[in-house]
């Protein structure tokens, strides 16, 4: 018989107090995310004070810049909780200031003050509730728990099947050479082909999702056994898959970093140091890099707008767009999950499902005349349109409930099916987070159905439950035969 004693448990599941960041860091931290940015634009205190809409926008950077600070100096920080804030902080927040403050918008549509004010306080509304379902305690699991680890048969035969598919989407890309051009030949050869918008999205999708999957398997699979032959064989032709379909030159900049966080998340250990590191870098990167990455969609090589121009453009349109969003939705009305049965089930073909819906961002710029229809559809707007201003709830406890099983198992289940979905969350997240959520969801969807296949259920026993970080404080052990 064997007793499990609260210091015991706290031992091996409570994270180490000093690796939590000090008080100076933390500031220094919270500083470069948030106020500063305030002294760049010069913002003075009496424009914050004579205007609405601009001290909105300072409110919501400010308390945006603060929880992720006060998630990043955590001992063990969440890079998913991170990634939400930094999509506040540097595409909604800093960017949607300087827009206010010049009055200018990325796209030629007119959103009401009003609705631009709605916007934001939906915006930390929506975004302080995620955080709350995603962090909440997790109920404890019983003794008998399912995992799900990689099956070395199953990975082997998702590389041959992404053999055939990877050299038929090359072919219908126009050939390497292609891939190693630009979007536009690609697209071009894809139209030569007879593909349609549909089929050819789908198709890409899905062989882009299954090179990403078994690259990340066969590098978990060496961690294991480096001498697995499965495992290098698959490693090796999902390298040149990725080097093909993944590179900079021809795939999208959001895929492109999906790819590679994906991969590095599943390659190193993930210490606090690293976390931190990777947040803080995501953050100037969306604002500096990203923009400067449009370089690489252009046929002639040429830069986009650079600096704070760049903020003016349509890559950091969220704020105009969840705007125009409500305005929609005042017009419209709710359409009650009509979007949602989209986004769920995309491949679902429009010849045999005649009212399956269009992207949301689509169905604003249509709403608004614009003959330019590909603009984002940010998580804030899909909630409202689909449930009106319940939706400032009801999404994010959806997707916040969705996140926290990838997040629970990735922490406490640390199996392979919870490894694989976190890291490429985390990379992900960006995408479902700026939408249309019916065009982002397709990938995760398709990676979520190849990640079951490859991780069958392994019942195991053990001694004792998991315990989640956040009922540590009201744990009461039970002694254990």
């Amino acid at each position: 018989m064997q007793q499990v004693t609260s210091k015991d448990v706290l031992a091996n599941e409570k994270p180490d107090k000093s690796l939590k960041l000090s008080f100076g860091k933390s500031l220094f931290a919270f500083i470069f995310v948030g106020p500063i940015w305030l002294a760049f634009l010069q913002v003075s205190l009496t424009e914050i004070l004579n205007n609405q809409i601009v001290l909105m926008q300072v409110v919501l950077m400010i308390v945006s810049s603060l929880m992720f600070t006060l998630e990043f100096r955590k001992p063990k920080p969440s890079p998913l909780v991170l990634v939400i804030w930094v999509f506040n902080c540097g595409v909604v927040g800093v960017p949607g200031l300087s827009q206010i403050l010049a009055d200018a918008f990325p796209w030629p549509l007119i959103v009401e003050s009003g609705n631009l004010l709605l916007a934001q306080v939906c915006t930390l509304i929506a975004s302080v509730f995620l955080i709350l379902v995603l962090e909440a305690p997790h109920k404890q699991k019983p003794q008998n728990s399912i995992s799900r680890n990689l099956d070395r048969i199953r990975v082997r035969n998702l590389t041959l099947l992404m053999v055939p598919t990877l050299l038929y989407a090359i072919r219908s890309g126009g050939g390497i050479k292609s891939f190693f051009s630009s979007r536009g030949a690609i697209s071009a050869a894809k139209s030569a082909a007879g593909l349609t918008k549909a089929q050819s999205g789908l198709f890409v999708t899905g062989t882009q999702a299954l090179v990403l999957l078994v690259c990340v398997s066969a590098i978990l699979l060496r961690k294991k056994n480096p001498k697995d032959p499965i495992a290098n064989v698959a490693l090796a032709l999902s390298s040149v898959g990725l080097l093909i379909l993944a590179n900079p030159l021809s795939a999208s900049r959001f895929w492109f970093f999906t790819v590679l966080t994906t991969v590095s998340i599943a390659t190193l250990t993930l210490t606090p140091g690293r976390i931190r590191t990777g947040a803080m870098t995501l953050f100037f990167g969306s604002m500096f890099v990203f923009p400067l990455a449009d370089y690489f969609r252009r046929s002639d090589r040429t830069f986009g707008s650079v600096g704070t121009s760049a903020w003016l453009t349509g890559d950091f349109d969220a704020l105009q767009i969840t705007g125009a969003g409500i305005q929609w939705f005042q017009e419209n009305g709710a359409v009650w999950g009509h979007q949602l049965l989209g986004a769920m089930f995309p491949v679902i073909p429009r010849s045999i499902w005649t009212g399956k819906p269009i992207d949301t961002g689509i169905m604003i710029a249509q709403f608004n005349g614009m003959k330019f229809d590909n603009i984002s559809g940010p998580w804030v707007s899909e909630g409202i349109i689909n449930f009106g201003f319940l939706g400032v709830l009801i999404f994010p406890f959806m997707i916040g409930y969705l996140f926290r099983i990838v997040k629970f198992r990735s922490e406490l289940f640390p199996d392979d099916f919870g490894t694989i979905l976190n890291a490429f969350l985390v990379g992900y997240l960006p995408i479902l987070m700026r939408g249309s959520l019916i065009q982002a969801s397709g990938a995760a969807g398709i990676f979520t159905i190849y990640v079951w296949y490859a991780t069958p259920k392994v019942r195991e026993k053990s001694n004792q439950p998991p315990i989640s970080p956040g009922n540590t404080q009201a744990l009461q052990l039970k002694k254990v035969a």
